[in-house]
């Protein structure tokens, strides 16, 4: 299996892990989530996943630390839960800086706020690989976090 190939897959596993189960939003609301997209990009391809969690909902950490324990790796925390991911999976941290450091910031395509819960399109890449995404995000602590992946589509 190739290091893109692997590095789709636990791209998809972290976010699937937390989340399976209209346009418009305030100027300052959608300035306020493509920064954190491009947060969590600049943070995963440093490999500081404790600052990537960061951008995550409680819920979602508490989501990724629960599915990576299900899938048999010993670990409490979102960044132990993405560090034991990367580490079983071989992705190396030149992989993951050419993966979230080189890509394209994500392309918001709608932005829909309402009070303290908003859902997100969005279009991005993985190893190359385009998809769209529509996530729900919810602010705490006055800060949007992703909180989950409603829907993704692989685009080609």
């Amino acid at each position: 299996m190739s290091a893109a190939t692997r590095l789709t897959c636990v791209c998809s596993v972290c976010f699937s892990l937390a989340a399976c189960g209209g346009s418009g939003g305030g100027g300052s609301d959608r300035v306020q989530i493509q920064k954190m997209f491009s947060s969590v990009d600049a943070e995963m391809a440093k490999g500081d996943y404790a600052s990537a969690c960061n951008y995550f909902s409680q819920r979602q950490q508490s989501n990724i630390a629960t599915g990576a324990r299900k899938a048999g790796l010993n670990v409490n925390s979102c960044a132990g839960a993405l560090t034991a991911l990367i580490k079983a999976t071989g992705i190396t941290r030149t992989q993951l800086a050419q993966t979230f450091g080189g890509a394209a910031t994500p392309k918001l395509k709608t932005v829909s706020v309402h009070g303290n819960r908003a859902t997100v399109t969005f279009t991005d890449s993985i190893g190359g690989h385009p998809y769209t995404e529509t996530d729900a995000l919810v602010r705490e602590n006055g800060q949007w976090r992703a909180d989950r992946i409603i829907r993704r589509t692989n685009n080609g």
